[in-house]
């Protein structure tokens, strides 16, 4: 973590919003980044009336998105008084668009690394909230993107778990963000794979192998869990276990293969109760 990290924060000014901006940056404390702190201003904000009175000298675009920038630089300031890191800078972005298209254009921009978001959690009445946020965030940008849930406690990690299927090659730029914090912060990880099966055959143990290589100067172990039930494994094993991070890798699928794992995605995502990591699979 020696090279300057650029991050992306999303915000709504929702609790959870803000309660993931403190976590990034007690997580990033002795890492100097610089936050890209996103608001994305809704097309329903305004009204037909408002627009209308806008004056015609004036840039539309710019009376949109006034208001929020003023609050935004604010909260903004709020968080630089109350962390007071020197290692830490931060550039307001307000957008006037939808989610994903901010996101994606925010990256491209500043050759950003990582996305951060807060989640509100997994009741049936925020389903749909949650899934139009982190779920599509999750599914369609191309950075790793790490999900901070609202009821998470700011604290130390320790205990990390990463789950895989063994079923093909890693590369290592795949899993640097991941690599870089547990060397960093000398994270322990647990190397879960679930099967049905008792053991790994000989490809999977190829690249069982390739990841201890890229896990060898961290604490870790392989751990084999003959289960037939994916979800309730890993939430078991989270609470069984201590892990106050959770990750997983988002490789590219065909279609079908595609709405699978975003049920997997979502059933996750509903339930978990510590950080979810999920980190972008990249073809080049």
């Amino acid at each position: 973590m020696t090279k300057m990290r650029h991050i992306l924060l999303t915000t709504d000014f929702s609790d959870n919003s803000i309660h993931a901006i403190n976590y990034a940056l007690e997580l990033f404390t002795y890492a100097e980044c610089e936050f890209h702190v996103l608001h994305v201003v809704k097309s329903s904000t305004f009204i037909s009336d408002d627009l209308m009175q806008s004056k015609p000298t004036e840039s539309l675009y710019s009376e949109l998105i006034s208001d929020a920038k003023v609050k935004l630089e604010s909260l903004i300031e709020t968080f630089k008084n109350k962390h007071n890191n020197l290692l830490h800078t931060f550039e307001p972005v307000v957008d006037y668009d939808n989610l994903i298209g901010s996101i994606n254009q925010t990256v491209a921009l500043h050759d950003i690394e990582l996305i951060i978001m807060g989640t509100k959690g997994a009741t049936n009445l925020e389903k749909i909230i949650f899934g139009s946020n982190t779920l599509r965030v999750f599914q369609r940008c191309h950075i790793s993107v790490l999900a901070i849930p609202i009821n998470c406690p700011i604290k130390q990690i320790k205990n990390v778990l990463f789950t895989t299927k063994y079923q093909s090659a890693y590369k290592l730029k795949d899993l640097s963000v991941l690599i870089d914090l547990a060397e960093h912060y000398d994270y322990k990880v647990d190397i879960l794979h679930i099967s049905e099966a008792k053991k790994i055959d000989s490809k999977q143990h190829v690249v069982q192998q390739e990841l201890e290589v890229f896990f060898k100067n961290i604490n870790h172990q392989f751990v084999l869990k003959s289960e037939t039930t994916y979800l309730r494994t890993v939430l078991d094993y989270i609470k069984e276990n201590d892990i106050e991070l959770f990750t997983m890798m988002r490789k590219q699928h065909s279609f079908l293969e595609h709405l699978f794992l975003n049920h997997k995605t979502e059933q996750i995502a509903y339930n978990m109760q510590v950080p979810f990591l999920m980190m972008a699979f990249k073809d080049n």
